[in-house]
Order: structure tokens, then sequence, then C-alpha cells
């Protein structure tokens, strides 16, 4: 029994470390000119990433993103002119800028957004 709840522990320590590993590569994209580049057009949550100026889109925190799930989002950043004809935010997926992965990353990044 006590190999079992440490094997648990090991794992869940182990899940952990990978989500918070994502969620460092989550945030490299939204920076990055070459992939995501959202701080092009986004503020953070001050200590979420560095402090701007941009305003093209939403300022990005947890309030901000109340109320978008997962799928929500990750439809949006696939291909935002779905939702909105008129966006200028890139589809990001639909036009292969990032791979689903890599939009995976940034879905857990905003979502662990203060």
């Amino acid at each position: 029994m006590r190999s079992a709840g440490r094997l648990l522990a090991v794992l869940a320590a182990l899940a952990a470390a990978q989500a918070r590993g994502q969620e460092v590569q989550g945030r490299e994209l939204f920076l990055r000119a070459d992939k995501g580049d959202c701080i092009a057009c986004h503020q953070l949550a001050p200590g979420a990433g560095p402090a701007v100026r941009a305003n093209v889109g939403p300022r990005l925190d947890a309030a901000g993103l109340k109320g978008w799930n997962r799928d929500r989002l990750r439809a949006l950043l696939e291909d935002p002119t779905v939702a909105n004809p008129d966006t200028v935010m890139p589809p990001y997926g639909r036009h292969r800028i990032l791979e689903a992965k890599e939009i995976d990353r940034l879905v857990d990044f905003l979502h662990a957004l203060p």
C-alpha cells in the first residue's frame, strides 16, 4: 500500500511539472514574434509577462477570460474569424502559424493567468 501511495505521489508530481512546463512554453509562444506574438496586441496581468502598452486586443487576465472555457478559447485561437469576421487577430491554426500542441500550450498559459 505504501509503495502504491508513493507511486501516485510521484505521478502527480510529474504531471504538475509537465503542466508547469507547458505554461512556460505557452508564455514563450505568447511572446515570440515568429509564433503567437500575442504581446503585440494584448496586455497581461502584472507579473505574468512584460509590461506593454498594447491595446489592439483586450487585456488578458483571469477576469478578462472569465467564461472562456478551453474549447471556446481553442476555437478562437484556431480561427477567430468564425466568431468575428472583421477581427485583425490572425487565424493561428487555420494558417498553420501554430501547431495544435502549441495552441494547447497557449490555452494552458491563458488559463493559468492571475
